[in-house]
């Protein structure tokens, strides 16, 4: 089961009061249902892939809905081949859309919310849990951060984007070339946010756990490639400083160095894969007192013998 689902899923778990049932119809019925005029009869159809979640909705009809409900299976014909789950409303349909406010009475789409919604919180949370429900994506955090709702009148998306504005949700907002309307956050905090928003609570703790471990992982991994680097860069510091002792040694010019480079030298050629570090421990286990910053500068003395001697080579 994708995480979408589960999310979709968790929601449809919880306690609706009558209010919220309607409003959560509101939300999934007017971006999921589609009507059909059939023997001069008007019919409502609403679908989707999940047994729960046609079960919910079978359940929310039913109680404030009076006509006939018709209930039917396919299989899909895409690669998953998934069952999906279709009620189809017949008898009172137009009464019940309007009792909704999903129609008015020429049975055209309003976009604008029932006043009664819009100043209930928990109103707006079912309904806009409703519209995530029949629209709505997210990703697992295990891939990239990403939720979206697909609209398909651009009205419908600039009303979503607007109304999640005011609850400080700042949806983008995609115009795709098969005219799909797409609303999305990309914002990890954010869609944690909205997941709270529209009572998906384990959901979230999910994202967050997953987050929490996929930063940390990627966290690791930018100080193992640090680490990594700076071990490359100490390697090929080393193997430059080898190379020009071994080049001062075969011209029989070390005499010209202090007694501390000659001592650091021998140290470097016996110890290639050293640190500055380390070798100022070993300096000082052969009586110099010495810092870093000191054996860099008779690295320094070092190189510049090498390249004098080269230069007159």
């Amino acid at each position: 089961m994708s995480f979408a689902l589960e999310v979709k899923e968790e929601i449809v778990s919880h306690t609706f009061s009558d209010a919220q049932e309607q409003a959560f119809l509101c939300g999934f019925i007017k971006y999921n249902g589609e009507l059909i005029y059939s023997d001069n009869l008007l019919k409502l159809h609403i679908s989707t892939i999940s047994n729960k979640i046609a079960r919910t909705l079978l359940t929310f009809v039913k109680k404030h809905y009076q006509g006939e409900v018709l209930i039917s299976i396919t299989q899909s014909q895409t690669l998953k081949k998934q069952k999906v789950y279709h009620l189809t409303l017949n008898g009172e349909v137009k009464n019940f859309l309007i009792q909704l406010n999903i129609i008015d009475t020429r049975q055209s789409k309003v976009i604008v919310l029932d006043q009664e919604i819009l100043s209930h919180s928990d109103l707006l949370r079912s309904y806009v849990a409703g519209m995530f429900v029949a629209i709505g994506s997210v990703n697992a955090p295990q891939s990239y951060y990403h939720l979206e709702l697909r609209f398909r009148e651009n009205a419908d998306a600039l009303y979503f984007q607007s109304l999640m504005d005011n609850q400080g949700f700042n949806f983008k907002l995609l115009n795709r070339k098969n005219q799909i309307y797409l609303t999305y956050l990309k914002k990890a905090s954010l869609i944690s946010d909205f997941l709270k928003f529209i009572d998906a609570g384990l959901s979230v703790m999910k994202f967050e756990n997953e987050r929490i471990s996929r930063d940390m992982v990627n966290s690791i991994n930018r100080i193992s490639n640090i680490d990594i680097s700076n071990q490359a860069k100490v390697l090929k510091t080393a193997e430059e400083q080898v190379k020009q002792i071994t080049y001062i040694k075969q011209h029989h010019q070390m005499q010209k160095l202090s007694e501390k480079a000659n001592v650091l030298a021998n140290l470097r050629l016996r110890f290639p894969e050293s640190s500055y570090v380390e070798l100022e421990s070993e300096m000082q286990k052969k009586g110099f007192v010495i810092t870093k910053s000191g054996i860099a500068n008779l690295f320094k003395n070092i190189e510049k013998l090498y390249h004098e001697i080269y230069k007159d080579d």
